[in-house]
């Protein structure tokens, strides 16, 4: 017996469009009576839990293939631009009213855990900034990505190139692998020659073998190309209101970004 507790199960009893019971995945229920907007109501013969049949997931009012829809427009397409935009097509397709705040809620609640079993293995790292824009002035979003597994291992967002920023990029970097990485690609930027030297703790020689500085694209390709996924997504709404949700918005983009490349 199972039960659908999120986007990504599914449990129907067979032979009917009705579902379990939200509450104990029992299969024996009876209707009993209508709500207040007339939708019919069940309840269960076993737990004696009441519920509609307004969604297939417990507790709520919507279907998950709509909730997996807005989170898809969100995290990888971008065709609605902000979180209020998605609400209105949600409404205008699917004729279900929801807030800006309850896309975000879906998003939030669409997570799971990556299994990280090849991040704990030495690598190359490929590091670069790109700007974006925050209130209509210009910050610089940094990125850390793994040639290995394919995902984002740390991001930082700062006003100015400092080399305090680019420490801090690559210490989170290493608090999520626990291991130095075999070799580093950047660009020519000064902050990241002085901050690898200090955090990664290699010596002359190996800091001259393992930092690799490249100009344009070239062997960089592999954080160009994120950067330019970065462009695209956030040019639906040209800049972000607030440094917090500039924040809140790479933090929910960044993880689904990792799902899809999880290795």
């Amino acid at each position: 017996m199972c039960i659908q507790t999120d986007l990504h199960s599914f449990s129907y009893k067979k032979g009917s469009l009705l579902p379990w019971c939200k509450r104990c995945g029992a299969e024996h229920f009876y209707r009993k009576g209508k709500n207040s907007r007339g939708i019919q109501r069940y309840k269960c013969q076993r737990c004696g839990y009441r519920f509609v049949w307004t969604s297939d997931l417990p507790r709520c009012n919507t279907f998950s293939d709509v909730m997996a829809f807005a989170v898809e427009v969100y995290t990888s397409t971008g065709l609605a631009g902000s979180l209020r935009g998605i609400a209105k097509l949600v409404s205008k397709v699917f004729g279900v009213k929801i807030s800006h705040e309850g896309v975000r809620q879906w998003v939030l609640k669409s997570k799971k855990e990556i299994p990280r079993r090849e991040l704990n293995m030495p690598t190359t790292w490929h590091a670069d900034e790109t700007h974006i824009k925050i209130f209509g002035k210009g910050f610089w979003l940094w990125v850390i990505r793994c040639r290995k597994t394919g995902q984002v291992l740390a991001w930082h967002i700062s006003k100015k190139r400092t080399i305090a920023d680019a420490k801090n990029l690559f210490g989170n970097a290493l608090r999520v692998t626990t291991l130095v990485p075999k070799r580093v690609f950047t660009d020519g930027l000064y902050a990241y020659k002085k901050a690898i030297y200090k955090v990664m703790h290699w010596n002359y020689r190996e800091h001259k073998k393992r930092h690799c500085i490249v100009s344009g694209v070239g062997p960089n390709w592999f954080i160009e190309r994120l950067n330019r996924e970065i462009k695209r997504r956030t040019k639906w709404f040209s800049t972000f209101q607030s440094l917090e949700g500039a924040k809140a918005f790479f933090s929910l983009w960044f993880h689904h970004w990792n799902q899809r490349h999880s290795t």
